[in-house]
């Protein structure tokens, strides 16, 4: 039984079951050479390996990149990580990004595509922002809180208003160069170079205009800063660009979740005195970053079931307020409100990874129910019951005789 109210009201059941995903990559690096390999290697997948469990195994690559770079460098930053460390982070996202592109693949060769594949790889993407953030932040030394804000939010705003502009335009169509496809080359880069180099490289200053000192960790997020507005900026002009006048209002509205989402963040850094936000920032960005990762999953499930994104809900709400409210209270009169920023912080990402985690469990369950598919095992989920095309041709077959009825009736 889910707590509360479920992901998926019966009324929208219907566009689940009929839901079509349109969307495609004019990257050129995708173009020339991820979707090349990428359908020469699915050839040798086994087919009874669900699409499902090729998407999470990327997930926990970049898990495993995480656990190497925090452990290596710890939760602030700027210690010595090692060069198979380095390499292995490399590999690791590399095989990501193969995997991202080759589930589709398998799904449709396998012809097991299903809204469920599509909210797992979306899911897993909204996982990488912060995922790629502390794994690159760690490995060209960054150590503190600025420098992974410089790099983490333009990441986020790329990838809120690019699923943003899919919910709105019915199709997520990514440009000749993108975050996903060129971004992994970057990343490839950065990472490869801290291997032959050591991470120290990235200390290393450059004087900009015979008075501007900037250290090479700092070039490269704000490059990521520049490219991510630039991304941004294209979505959501395009957006606004491509929709009738009555919805640009409900449009933008439907971003203030996201505003709300960095005002907290950055009250927390720049108005209160948060220890954590100091010694330990990639807590920090973890903490927000599962609640990013939901607030996706939700936008994402509003895209499938076409339905009001109604992300002003209590779950994000909550903690968001309690937070931003410590710390303008912190900054006018340098108090703490009942308990300090540090231990509200911890409650937080408490509340953030359990909400994130009922999100993932009881939408997928749900999803599961009613298509009679299961997550990670090929076939049907109840025997008894039709399978997801039977059901798909079922739903298809009534709205047609509805439609004939009704023209009937008009007659």
């Amino acid at each position: 039984m889910v707590l509360f109210s479920k992901y998926i009201e019966e009324q929208y059941v219907d566009r689940l079951i009929n839901y079509k995903y349109k969307g495609g990559d004019n990257s050129i690096f995708y173009r020339l050479v991820l979707n090349p390999f990428c359908n020469f290697i699915v050839k040798y997948f086994p087919k009874w390996l669900a699409p499902n469990v090729i998407t999470v195994s990327g997930f926990f690559l970049n898990l495993l990149n995480l656990i190497i770079t925090i452990y290596y460098t710890g939760w602030k930053g700027g210690d010595y990580i090692p060069p198979w460390a380095c390499i292995t982070c490399a590999i690791s996202y590399t095989t990501y990004i193969v995997l991202d592109y080759t589930d589709g693949k398998q799904a449709r060769r396998l012809n097991a595509s299903t809204p469920l594949g599509l909210l797992f790889d979306h899911g897993t993407d909204a996982c990488t922002t912060f995922y790629i953030t502390l794994v690159t932040g760690g490995i060209t030394y960054f150590n503190n809180i600025n420098q992974y804000l410089i790099y983490y939010i333009p990441v986020t705003l790329t990838f809120f208003l690019n699923t943003w502009e899919e919910y709105y335009v019915g199709e997520l169509v990514l440009p000749v160069i993108n975050g996903v496809a060129e971004g992994t080359l970057l990343a490839d880069g950065v990472y490869i170079l801290s291997a032959l180099y050591g991470s120290s490289f990235y200390l290393k200053e450059i004087v900009f205009f015979d008075k501007y000192n900037l250290k090479i960790n700092d070039i490269c997020a704000i490059i990521i800063a520049i490219l991510g507005v630039i991304f941004s900026v294209k979505s959501f002009f395009g957006v606004l660009f491509r929709i009738s006048r009555n919805k640009k209002l409900v449009a933008i509205k439907d971003t203030v979740i996201y505003l709300f989402f960095i005002i907290c963040l950055l009250s927390i850094v720049f108005l209160n005195d948060s220890t954590i936000a100091k010694e330990y920032p990639k807590f920090l960005i973890l903490t927000f970053g599962f609640q990013f990762a939901k607030i996706l999953g939700i936008l994402q499930l509003s895209h499938i079931l076409c339905c009001p994104y109604t992300a002003l809900r209590a779950v994000f709400l909550i903690p968001l307020f309690a937070l931003t409210l410590h710390s303008i209270i912190f900054y006018l009169f340098q108090f703490n409100l009942l308990i300090s920023i540090d231990t509200l912080i911890q409650i937080t990402f408490i509340w953030n990874f359990l909400s994130w985690l009922h999100f993932v469990y009881f939408c997928s369950n749900e999803i599961c129910e009613i298509l009679n598919i299961n997550r990670f095992v090929l076939g049907k989920r109840y025997p008894s019951r039709p399978s997801y095309e039977e059901i798909k041709n079922q739903t298809l077959s009534n709205s047609l005789n509805m439609v004939e009825l009704s023209q009937k009736n008009n007659f």
